[in-house]
């Protein structure tokens, strides 16, 4: 991406948000951050894992980087669905959460589906906050029930590790798409899901 295209892009995100998320450091999404300043924005940023350490290192090193050098980072997740995948073991995982834990002075975590965390106490108890994603729609819930899903699902996760902060790190319903059973996609069921969410978020 070019410098004029992410400015645009976050110009556009600044009238609908206050902050953002990248998945990876590299690549061009090095260059996020500092527009993100001039806009105002706060960015969490990403090191995208997967199963060859030599990017692992350059991802890992290059968010530490990001996370140095620019005020407006207030978060690193090492990390996305790396678990989900079978992509990395839990304790190689922790490895890394912990070696930018101690590189980084903005809080640090992995982004996972809600059950992962459930079921990997450890990675909880390693990280600083937990980034929950829950994913209705690829749940078979309907639209009319994805809110309370997503609201059930952060209450499960602080009833388990209380004292530590749960982040929904990823929340959506599809506008276009095929019907997975129960889940039918749609123009007006995603935006009338996504409305309910944080109307429901704003109020917890």
């Amino acid at each position: 991406p070019t410098v004029e295209k992410i400015r645009a892009d976050l110009k556009t995100l600044s009238t609908m948000t206050r902050a953002i998320r990248l998945y990876s450091s590299t690549g061009g999404v090095e260059l996020v951050p500092p527009i993100a300043a001039e806009l105002g924005l706060k960015v969490t940023v990403g090191a995208w894992i997967a199963t060859d350490p030599d990017h692992n290192k350059r991802e890992i090193e290059a968010a530490i980087a990001l996370a140095r050098k620019n005020s407006n980072v207030v978060g690193v997740v090492v990390g996305n669905e790396v678990i989900y995948r079978g992509e990395q073991k839990v304790e190689d995982l922790i490895d890394m959460i912990k070696k930018v834990k101690g590189s980084v002075r903005v809080p640090v975590t992995t982004g996972e589906i809600w059950n992962i965390w459930r079921d990997n106490p450890d990675l909880a108890s390693n990280v600083d906050f937990i980034a929950a994603h829950v994913l209705p729609y690829w749940e078979n819930f309907t639209s009319a029930q994805a809110v309370d899903q997503a609201v059930d699902r952060y209450q499960l996760l602080r009833d388990q590790f209380p004292g530590k902060r749960i982040v929904i790190a990823e929340f959506g319903w599809p506008s276009a798409g095929y019907n997975l059973l129960n889940a039918n996609p749609g123009s007006f069921e995603q935006a009338s899901v996504l409305r309910n969410f944080v109307t429901r978020a704003d109020a917890i």
